[in-house]
């Protein structure tokens, strides 16, 4: 009952936000400059301050080795099963990644810290940054061996390392190990900005959506969102089943495995050569799916 109450309102949110844009209370450009200011600001402070408030002991070398296995045998899967469905060049490789690429930042973080409070928010912070450099870098390798196209590979790897919430991954773990002091004043503020993240974002999420487009290549995406809902996660469970690592203590790891597929999936998908509706549809598709593996995971990890 308590994954329920916790998932539900996090999708009505999602859904209230596609229902406000359809009815033209958010115009494109809004959403547009508000995504922006989300990653740019919110994101990164809340990402942040979650990170100095961790305990860097709470995360283990099972804990990032159960992220980075999975990921790398669902990528050898899912070029297998996309090899199976006769999928060739970019459009391989836009459902290569949009099979791991999850959206880590705005669901993932959202039901960490609505599922498991201030405690998945510690936990969760490093992972999520890990996960954004793993998930962008091997999906610009895909897409750039899949379409054999060089152009804007050096620019796509360029914007990883420039990206917000990697820096603040980044610096946060600084001001974690030195144990650097932050004036009050200032971390009260910072929390309050980090505090806007969560709900816009879930907004802005469900104002993307695009439903209307979803029967476009609905076979391919849909094969890819099962693969992200349900096999990538699945990897983690035998992973933790196999070292006897009980589900419990990797909750965090199977809630951003289990996330849908990130909307930063369609950008480098036009960016480098691959498919982007395919990428645009298994996004909506995988959003939509996603409440229903949510609680199912949840459930099996015991929480």
């Amino acid at each position: 009952m308590a994954v329920l109450e916790t998932i539900i309102p996090i999708f009505l949110i999602i859904i209230f936000g596609y229902i406000i844009h359809r009815n033209g209370f958010l115009n494109d450009r809004f959403i547009l400059d508000m995504n922006k200011f989300i990653f740019l600001f919110p994101l990164p402070t809340l990402i942040f301050t979650g990170i100095i408030k961790s305990d860097i002991k709470d995360v283990y070398l099972s804990h990032i080795l159960s992220v980075i296995l999975p990921t790398f045998a669902l990528i050898i899967f899912s070029f297998l099963v996309g090899w199976i469905l006769k999928l060739r060049a970019g459009r391989l490789g836009t459902f290569m990644q949009t099979s791991f690429h999850g959206n880590v930042s705005y669901i993932g973080l959202a039901v960490l810290f609505y599922l498991l409070g201030e405690k998945g928010l510690k936990q969760g912070s490093i992972l999520i940054g890990l996960m954004i450099l793993l998930n962008n870098s091997m999906a610009i390798a895909v897409l750039s061996w899949s379409s054999r196209r060089e152009r804007n590979i050096m620019k796509a790897f360029l914007s990883i390392i420039k990206n917000p919430v990697i820096i603040a991954t980044f610096l946060g773990l600084i001001v974690l190990y030195t144990g650097i002091t932050i004036p009050k004043v200032i971390l009260r503020g910072m929390v309050i900005l980090s505090n806007i993240a969560l709900p816009m974002a879930l907004i802005m999420i469900g104002a993307s959506i695009a439903v209307e487009n979803i029967k476009r290549s609905f076979r391919f995406s849909f094969v890819a969102a099962i693969l992200k809902l349900l096999v990538l996660p699945g990897f983690a469970a035998l992973y933790s089943f196999v070292l006897h690592i009980p589900f419990k203590d990797i909750i965090p790891v199977f809630i951003l495995l289990a996330t849908p597929t990130a909307t930063t999936s369609y950008i480098m998908a036009h960016e480098i050569g691959g498919d982007p509706e395919l990428a645009s549809n298994t996004v909506t598709l995988s959003t939509i799916i996603s409440p229903i593996t949510f609680i199912l995971w949840a459930n099996i990890a015991g929480v």
